[in-house]
């Protein structure tokens, strides 16, 4: 008779592999074809990839309003009615810590993220994001007074979240330039950016054009194209 605490290890071990199986980690750097199948919140769907493969995805660079803060429903309707049931391009960049695909969704050739920032439901997420595009918008939602920005509206949180990373973020750069490279993974990343201390981080470079023509690739997480 087996021992019970050897079937209960074995069925850890069991679980944990099929957790590490469902991480969509083959779709980093790649972009795919897929239909939007459902709508959690504004920066959260579903997707499913011919013929059955359904994968829960984070959209990149943008952050809409969490649940129970001003103009969560709007941002998921906007969502909802943007991208919801329609064929889409994914462009994979991470897998973030709960498992979800973290991409840029681009519908008949719009940004989804650049769209519901410049709808004024989403803030750019700057932390983790250089993307000037994604900036763009949400100047163009501001001076629009468009959704959370407009006079008089409650505000979610990212909205001061961003403000005081503005703030630290532009002196940091002003003072900090040049970019290092993993040189296990091949990813370069601004010094500003969360994954610059990793411990492979040990290739600099003075320029995007130094550290591409040395066999690195930009951080999807951090460095815009």
């Amino acid at each position: 008779m087996i021992p019970r605490i050897v079937l209960s290890g074995a069925f850890l071990a069991l679980a944990l592999v099929t957790l590490h199986a469902q991480r969509p980690t083959d779709l980093v750097n790649k972009r795919v074809t897929a239909q939007v199948v459902g709508v959690i919140d504004g920066d959260t769907v579903d997707i499913l990839i011919p013929p059955e493969r359904r994968v829960r995805v984070r959209l990149h660079g943008v952050d809409t309003p969490e649940s129970g803060e001003p103009f969560t429903q709007q941002a998921r309707i906007f969502t909802r009615v943007l991208i919801f049931s329609r064929n889409v391009q994914v462009t994979g960049k991470e897998v973030d810590t709960y498992g979800r695909l973290v991409a840029r969704i681009v519908v008949d050739g719009a940004d989804a993220s650049e769209a519901i920032t410049a709808a004024g439901l989403g803030c750019t997420f700057r932390r983790y994001v250089s993307d000037s595009a994604l900036d763009a918008a949400q100047d163009r939602a501001r001076a629009a007074r468009l959704g959370f920005w407009a006079a008089g509206a409650q505000q979610p949180a990212c909205v001061a979240r961003e403000a005081q990373v503005g703030s630290i973020a532009t002196p940091r750069l002003a003072t900090t330039s040049g970019f290092v490279g993993n040189v296990r993974s091949k990813v370069y990343h601004l010094l500003t950016c969360r994954n610059a201390n990793c411990q492979n981080c040990t290739r600099k470079f003075a320029t995007r054009a130094g550290a591409e023509a040395a066999g690195f690739r930009p951080a999807g997480d951090c460095i815009g194209r």
